[in-house]
């Protein structure tokens, strides 16, 4: 898994590596196996169940690129879209809400990764309200 492939969505060996060590070290997660360079397949030890988690690094991820993930490596259970500075759209995340896809930035994986519902995860602020990690439309 050590060895970098390459991609259509410019996603850097770093960026690939730095997920792998979250997924690698995660407590909830066992066997880890990676594909097509940024597809990560992993077994959950709480749940006993499998998850697909797709690597990306995309500045504002809009419903078309959730779209393009779908169709180029099948549905997904997480959409991962690098660090805190990224973000999704409100279409996006609400589309991937309702098709039980998880759909996150770096602060967020860790705690999804625990859920049992892990789409349909999200952070709570001092009020407990959702925090989402939303962008406006790409122009």
């Amino acid at each position: 898994m050590s060895q970098n492939g390459s991609n259509s969505w410019d996603v850097s060996f770093a960026q690939i590596s730095w997920l792998e060590r979250l997924l690698r070290t995660h407590g909830n997660c066992g066997t880890l196996t990676r594909h097509d360079d940024l597809v990560f397949e992993l077994d959950r030890k709480q749940q006993k169940d499998h998850l697909s988690v797709v690597c990306l690094n995309e500045y504002t991820m809009g419903l078309t690129a959730v779209q393009r993930v779908i169709h180029e490596f099948g549905k997904p259970s997480i959409i991962y879209i690098g660090g805190g500075w990224c973000g999704y759209t409100e279409q996006a995340k609400q589309f991937c809400l309702s098709e039980g896809i998880g759909l996150y930035v770096t602060n967020e994986m860790s705690g999804a990764l625990w859920a049992t519902e892990y789409w349909a995860y999200h952070q709570r602020d001092k009020d407990g309200n959702p925090i989402y990690h939303l962008s406006r439309e790409q122009a």
